[in-house]
């Protein structure tokens, strides 16, 4: 028995994700499932969205549909691959099984940046930095009220436990379990020789503080990596807290969370090792 009967298949790479766009349209067909494909819907009340694409293309059909409040299921087609995850080698059984109810589900919790009476919702990650890379920057963190420290550094990353495996990673930030309900802060590039990122519970209220910038630089607040938002001489704080939106994702009913880690990440002496 198919559990989600009305689906929106969401290609943003069309070029890319030619062949897998089809193979799914054929076998949603051939089990009589209802579905429209993004670009060409009419319908806008779905229950699940079904993303072909990597990462990056769920992170911006998360963005544009998490407000209908329905699951997301994604087929990677990218080089990673913790948020779709569905094997395109093995599409046809690992779909049916998902569309069946044979799936682990997992809310993903997101952040909200308040900046001069805006908000901004993230799934991965709010970056602070300069227009120039190689520009310092200082800024002062409080988290529920308390000071935290004041950093002079590149700029500053605030993730999710979900952005934890993403750019907070690269700039030496820790691995978040998914069940941990965390966000983790991580200064890029610091003036500091003891400076480690800080994990804090997803309730905390963030408060940053951008207190003194190169001259002639302008800054800003990059939501996700694809929205950017420039800092008023005259309004350099911002806040950042849980967002009341969030998204749930469907993995196959044989994910592992660590298996992926030492899989992409190759993050052991064996993959294979159970």
């Amino acid at each position: 028995m198919i559990n989600y009967r009305s689906i929106l298949v969401v290609a943003y790479d069309l070029e890319k994700s030619k062949k897998a766009l089809n193979d799914v349209e054929n076998i949603l067909k051939e089990n009589s499932v209802s579905y429209e494909v993004y670009g060409a819907h009419k319908n806008h009340s779905f229950d699940l969205i079904l993303v072909i694409g990597g990462d990056g293309s769920m992170l911006s059909a998360a963005k544009e549909f998490s407000s209908l409040d329905c699951p997301f299921l994604g087929i990677n087609l990218g080089k990673v691959g913790f948020m779709a995850d569905l094997d395109y080698e093995n599409l046809e059984a690992g779909l049916m099984e998902v569309l069946t109810g044979t799936n682990i589900t997992e809310e993903k919790e997101a952040l909200e940046c308040n900046y001069n009476g805006k908000k901004y919702t993230a799934f991965n990650e709010i970056v602070l930095h300069t227009q120039k890379s190689y520009k310092l920057m200082q800024f002062e963190v409080r988290v529920n009220g308390d000071f935290v420290y004041r950093k002079r550094a590149d700029g500053l990353i605030i993730s999710t436990s979900n952005g934890s495996t993403a750019y907070s990673l690269s700039a030496g930030g820790p691995i978040i379990s998914p069940s941990v309900h965390a966000f983790v802060i991580t200064s890029l590039n610091p003036l500091s020789l003891s400076a480690r990122p800080l994990i804090i519970s997803s309730e905390s209220k963030i408060e940053v503080k951008l207190t003194k910038t190169p001259p002639k630089t302008e800054s800003y607040i990059i939501i996700d990596g694809n929205e950017e938002i420039e800092i008023k001489e005259n309004l350099k704080d911002f806040t950042v807290t849980k967002s009341k939106q969030s998204f749930c994702l469907l993995h196959p009913k044989d994910h592992d969370f660590f298996e992926t880690c030492r899989d992409k990440l190759h993050w052991s002496l064996s993959k294979d090792e159970k």
